[in-house]
């Protein structure tokens, strides 16, 4: 093969991080091979087959990858209108707002099975144009939903569940695909690889003018929050999480030399200031700690004056890793804190302590941390009951007088059910789901099913949160970021599956302006920028109390 074509399918922006990786792999050991990146997400919609047909037609490429990140519909969080719309079509008592609710429940159900289509449609448009180029599709999405889509792919497509590179390079050099994890279709029939190989992360770097000559749409990223990978794989168990499936258990490291050295060159010839590491927790464990004492320690040192954040388990963080993160410049984090409970945490096998969550919010407080906390919470979790919800009202108090109310903005999550899970193996053993459930296919029943919050709290749970979020009150505001350029006016931001950004509301402060917001991602602004997930636990608070229910309580904090 000569010419290798990577399409990052269409998403919200985000920078297309593992495409510059898998580029940059192949290129260190096959330079001779002509690769280009095209990002459909810098395109309008009605533009995006005419961008392919004409890439592809100029650039006839031998070998076409594909990676789809994406596939969401009624997102299980409160700063996606699709919840709302969910929970206003099963909860409300007003016939109009379910009436409402369910036609735009019917738009959201067009564009996502449009979105699907359209995805699909893009790999047979290349089949058409370049029919001798062979197709490989990868990404999160797919690897989520690998088994529905490979059937509706051109025949002899390779699907890539995990990481690529190996089997990439592979296919550049015309190898068999041994010992790599990967599905297709042949002769009508569905055949899988068992195995997985590695990446070898001790040279994994960016030559980042090289993927700025593959790359003409990069300018659109330039001032945006790019993405860093230090480590692969995730040790935890998480019961509804898809990172150990797709990257495997077995964490494996970059050097820290070169995780700086990516950062690095963004910032001298990118001019970028916001990174994210794209792991699936910055901190997995003590056995992490050297490595990630080494990357803030070497930002200081190289007097890079950037704001970074990621997935980080505060459980971990100690009171020397809380002064190096405020030192070397962390910006808001998000802690998937879940649940109050630790009876429900461990139920999900979570892997961490409670004590140890509010330790390490303590010794980021002690250390000076000054940015906003997202606590993620996923109501009505397996196992929870009325007496947990009420520790998870107790948990955000807690977290709040440790760092100030007015820098903690909980956050209500619903878990979503992803194939491949423990959650998704357990609700099959207990006839929750049904075997051979194609969770693809979207109906008003099985929405209701796949956003768990299953009864007897569903209608509790439902009615709080509507009345938090038709609430109607004066401008709530958050956290200032006292980086320099928090207020800047100019860019959005979006990366990873959470953050803050999007419009200014009146008497907010400016770092809840998405112009100058300086987060990953502006999917949860709705819910930051009127606090309304405090509003739910509020609520949830008030009805729980106005039942009388002889609950056990577990805090001393004063009310909400």
């Amino acid at each position: 093969m000569k010419s290798l074509l990577y399409i990052f399918l269409p998403c919200k922006q985000i920078y297309p991080v593992g495409c510059t990786y898998l580029a940059d792999y192949v290129h260190k050991r096959r330079p001779e091979i002509r690769q280009r990146i095209l990002d459909l997400s810098q395109i309008p919609p009605g533009e995006r087959a005419k961008a392919i047909r004409e890439t592809a037609e100029a650039f006839r490429p031998d070998l076409v990858c594909f990676s789809w990140r994406d596939i969401q519909i009624f997102s299980p969080h409160e700063g996606d209108a699709s919840l709302e719309q969910a929970f206003t079509f099963y909860y409300s008592n007003n016939p109009f707002k379910k009436l409402a609710a369910s036609l735009s429940g019917l738009k959201s159900l067009y564009q996502y099975y449009a979105g699907i289509r359209a995805n699909l449609a893009h790999a047979w448009l290349i089949r058409k144009i370049c029919p001798d180029a062979q197709i490989m599709m990868g990404g999160g999405a797919f690897g989520a939903f690998a088994e529905q889509l490979i059937e509706k792919l051109p025949a002899g497509t390779i699907g890539i569940l995990g990481e690529g590179e190996e089997a990439v390079l592979k296919m550049v050099e015309g190898r068999p695909l041994d010992g790599e994890r990967f599905i297709a279709r042949q002769n009508g029939k569905t055949i899988t690889g068992a195995g997985q190989s590695y990446t070898n992360l001790d040279g994994l770097s960016v030559d980042l003018p090289y993927i700025t000559e593959i790359f003409p749409q990069y300018t659109a990223y330039t001032d945006d929050c790019i993405g860093v990978q230090s480590k692969r794989g995730c040790p935890y168990d998480c019961a509804f999480c898809l990172y150990p499936y797709l990257e495997g258990k077995s964490v494996r490291y970059r050097p820290a030399a070169l995780v700086v050295q990516d950062i690095a060159q963004h910032y001298r010839q990118w001019g970028t200031r916001r990174f994210w590491f794209t792991d699936a927790q910055f901190i997995t464990g003590k056995a992490a700690y050297p490595q990630c004492t080494e990357i803030m320690e070497r930002i200081i040192a190289e007097r890079l004056e950037i704001e970074w954040s990621g997935y980080i388990r505060t459980s971990l963080i100690t009171s020397e890793l809380a002064t190096l993160m405020v030192r070397s410049g962390v910006g808001d984090l998000e802690v998937a804190i879940t649940s109050g409970s630790q009876e429900v945490l461990t139920g999900l096998h979570m892997g961490f302590m409670l004590d140890r969550l509010y330790d390490g919010c303590r010794y980021l407080a002690e250390a000076g941390f000054k940015g906003k906390v997202i606590l993620n919470y996923s109501l009505n979790a397996p196992d929870e009951t009325e007496a947990t919800l009420r520790e998870s009202i107790e948990s955000y108090k807690q977290v709040a007088a440790i760092l100030g109310e007015d820098r903690v903005f909980p956050m209500m999550f619903f878990l979503g059910i992803q194939p491949h899970t423990d959650l998704e193996h357990r609700l099959l053993e207990e006839g929750y789901l049904s075997s051979g459930y194609n969770p693809l296919m979207l109906s008003p029943s099985s929405i209701r099913k796949l956003l768990y919050n299953p009864a007897p709290l569903n209608k509790l749970i439902g009615r709080a949160c509507l009345a938090a979020w038709n609430r109607k009150k004066g401008p709530r505001t958050g956290s200032r970021d006292p980086r320099p350029w928090s207020g800047a006016i100019g860019k959005g931001t979006r990366l990873g599956e959470s953050g803050v950004g999007g419009c200014k509301t009146e008497g907010s402060s400016p770092a809840l302006d998405v112009r100058g917001s300086r987060y990953a991602d502006s999917s949860l602004l709705r819910g930051v920028e009127l606090n309304s997930g405090r509003d739910v636990l509020v609520t949830l608070e008030e009805i729980l109390n106005s039942r009388k229910s002889p609950v056990k309580t577990v805090a001393s904090t004063p009310s909400l």
